[in-house]
């Protein structure tokens, strides 16, 4: 009698090979990770499937470094804290009859060192009100890519809680100063490659109401070798401790005085020693205020 046995398929499938490639090239700053994970995907082959990423110091796929837990299709390194270039490659193994082991291409990530600032704003200005400040500025250098800029004004001391202004994105910034406030100024100079930003210091900008003079001196008449009226003021407003410089003048205006020598105070006493009509005026000047 003949028996027939049943039947044992025989399915032979195409070698495994990479269907889809990790990106290539990846660039970012110190301090944060790639943004798009290192993704590898495989056709054919068969049985169970398993893999292992590599980093390596050149751009091979031989001869790197195995990553401990790195075994599956994708793969973020973690943040990059040295600037250089880092290269990674995936193994993926097949445990079906000499379907063997195919390897990805290399992917590269390229670091660069976050930008710096060369030239910080000025750290603090002190003006009158509609005075003109001087202009912040800051100066950028490294990093990767083109740099952009955008300031912010803050009520309070730091750089985390601003407010950006509309409009001002460029390296120079000039304060308004119509309004009496206290503003903290600063700016963020950024690159479109991941990561790569930097933070100016802070600039202190005091607007003040513009100082100015009541109980002005009182004019007085008096005899030859008289005693002439303390010429005294009272002044409201300003900053700081201001300076004074009595002047005299032999016609009705405060532009074309003459400094009394040593008449530096609050108040002056003019002589009485000449017979005539002299106008004495007091120059108030506040070192700390522009303006």
């Amino acid at each position: 009698s003949t028996l027939t046995s049943t039947i044992a398929s025989v399915q032979v499938v195409p070698v495994p090979s990479i269907a889809t490639q990790p990106l290539a090239s990846q660039n970012l700053c110190v301090g944060v990770t790639i943004a798009n994970a290192l993704t590898v995907t495989y056709t054919n082959g068969t049985g169970t499937v398993s893999y292992q990423w590599y980093s390596n110091t050149t751009n091979a796929t031989t001869g790197g470094t195995l990553i401990n837990g790195a075994n599956a299709e994708a793969y973020s390194p973690p943040v990059f804290a040295t600037a250089g270039n880092y290269f990674y490659y995936v193994t993926i193994s097949f445990t079906g009859n000499n379907c063997g082991t195919v390897t990805s291409e290399s992917a590269v990530i390229n670091v660069f060192e976050d930008p710096t600032l060369t030239t910080q704003p000025i750290a603090n200005q002190t003006l009158c009100q509609g005075a003109t400040p001087e202009v912040l500025e800051v100066v950028a250098t490294g990093g990767n890519g083109t740099f952009t800029y955008q300031w912010y004004s803050n009520v309070a001391n730091n750089t985390t809680s601003g407010t950006a202004i509309f409009g001002a994105n460029n390296p120079t910034f000039t304060p308004p100063t119509s309004t009496v406030e206290t503003l903290y100024y600063y700016c963020i100079i950024s690159q479109a490659t991941l990561g790569c930003s930097v933070t100016s210091t802070i600039a202190k900008i005091v607007v003040n109401q513009s100082p100015s003079v009541v109980n002005q001196p009182a004019s007085s008449t008096v005899c030859l070798d008289g005693n002439p009226s303390i010429l005294t003021f009272s002044v409201i407003n300003g900053a700081g401790t201001p300076t004074y410089q009595w002047y005299a003048n032999t016609t009705n205006n405060t532009t074309t005085g003459t400094a009394v020598p040593g008449a530096t105070n609050a108040t002056f006493t003019p002589p009485a020693d000449t017979v005539g009509t002299l106008y004495y005026y007091c120059l108030i000047n506040f070192p700390a205020i522009i303006g």
